[in-house]
């Protein structure tokens, strides 16, 4: 049987990547490999350059390079990190996997969208793409493929203060499939006002709730619980919108409104 062989190269800061993806033709940038099934026949490693590597909290908000791990950001604890995310990774593979897998790789896998989507969506994180002569920020709920000639190389992540968290997974357990999701929920509310809320769902289908969203802007807690039907309806119907042509399971989207029903139900 032949085997397909390998090229790896190796980059020590951005310059020398952007001149040998430049310069080498079917260059494929890869970090811990974590969720590559097979390696491309060229590769690049970035596991040398240190400036995918930083965690920075600033007031409003925290960044972390793509090459961060899972690990250390969880390391970081309920502390500095926003509770939704801490809950996200915790629900990811396992210690050891958790030790190599990268922040970046979790959401840049071009498959699919895996378990930090939902909740960093929910949060409004920042993505930084850079090229040689230009940087782009996109939010994450507008991503849909690298822009042609950059990288990423910054994810900034807000520090708001939730009154209400709720991160929750479907499918499996540590490992995705088809039939995998994430949900988020965040509230927030000032003299018994609702002020904020997110409500984010990534999977087969991503997408954010922002007319359900905007709807429940300023109405009073607690909410009245003959009027949580009329919701759930709402976001139902965000979600065929969503989900146009694209073929799921069922069951996912039934789970999808049970979770909302749950959400709702902590404002009652």
């Amino acid at each position: 049987m032949n085997q397909k062989s390998t090229n790896i190269f190796y980059a020590r800061n951005l310059s020398e990547l952007f001149y040998q993806l430049k310069t080498i033709a079917n260059l494929k940038i890869v970090g811990s490999c974590t969720a590559i099934s097979e390696l491309p026949e060229k590769m690049i490693s970035t596991t040398l350059i240190r400036e995918f590597n930083h965690i920075e909290k600033h007031e409003r908000y925290i960044e972390f390079g793509p090459a961060t791990t899972l690990a250390e950001i969880q390391a970081l604890g309920e502390r500095h990190l926003p509770k939704i995310l801490l809950d996200a990774i915790e629900t990811i593979a396992n210690p050891f996997v958790r030790n190599i897998a990268t922040i970046g790789g979790n959401i840049m896998d071009p498959e699919r969208k895996n378990t930090l989507y939902a909740p960093l969506m929910a949060m409004d994180t920042i993505l930084e793409f850079k090229s040689p002569a230009e940087s782009k920020y996109i939010t994450i709920q507008n991503y849909s493929k690298i822009p042609e000639n950059h990288v990423l190389t910054n994810i900034r992540v807000p520090l708001n203060d939730w009154d209400i968290s709720i991160f929750k997974r479907l499918g499996p357990s540590h490992t995705i499939t088809e039939s995998s999701a994430s949900f988020a929920f965040l509230v927030d509310s000032e003299k018994g006002i609702i002020t904020n809320m997110r409500i984010a769902y990534s999977g087969t289908i991503t997408f954010r709730c922002i007319s359900l969203e905007n709807h429940m802007l300023g109405l009073r807690l607690p909410l009245k619980s003959k009027e949580i039907p009329n919701y759930i309806d709402e976001a139902e119907t965000e979600f065929f919108t969503a989900a146009k042509q694209l073929k799921f399971n069922p069951v996912l989207k039934q789970q999808f409104l049970n979770l909302v029903r749950y959400s709702f139900d902590q404002l009652t």
